[in-house]
């Protein structure tokens, strides 16, 4: 079972990471901003793999220790780790050589739940 979540939790960072650099993408030509020393491909894919991994160390664990409700505790518990998580690109204060730091929130803050949309969504075809 475990190898099956690993398997799942790659394939969903990989999954939030492509998601990610297309939203950078699509950001950069709606905006015409770069954030490219804050957010670049390195950090999207390192950090959606990181936090999937993660997520299926959690998995895990729920199937391990609460197996009955592991679904609904784990859903839970991610989305509102994730929604929790966009308090810091609230809150933090860029350097000012950065150009319109106004609208960071706003390339960064949905971002933060691709890892748990694309584990939503790959779920029931890794694990049914």
């Amino acid at each position: 079972m475990y190898k099956k979540i690993f398997i799942m939790s790659l394939a969903t960072g990989i999954f939030a990471s492509v998601a990610g650099i297309i939203f950078n993408r699509v950001y950069f030509f709606a905006f015409e901003i770069s954030f490219g020393k804050l957010v670049n491909y390195g950090t999207l894919v390192g950090l959606n793999i990181a936090v999937c991994l993660l997520a299926g160390f959690g998995y895990w664990a729920a199937k391990k220790y609460v197996p009955k409700k592991a679904d609904i505790v784990f859903n839970i518990s991610f989305t509102f780790v994730s929604f929790l998580s966009i308090y810091f690109p609230m809150t933090i204060s860029l350097p000012l050589d950065i150009q319109n730091p106004e609208l960071f929130p706003g390339l960064v803050i949905p971002m933060h739940f691709f890892p748990v949309v694309g584990w939503f969504t790959l779920k029931p075809i890794f694990l049914p």
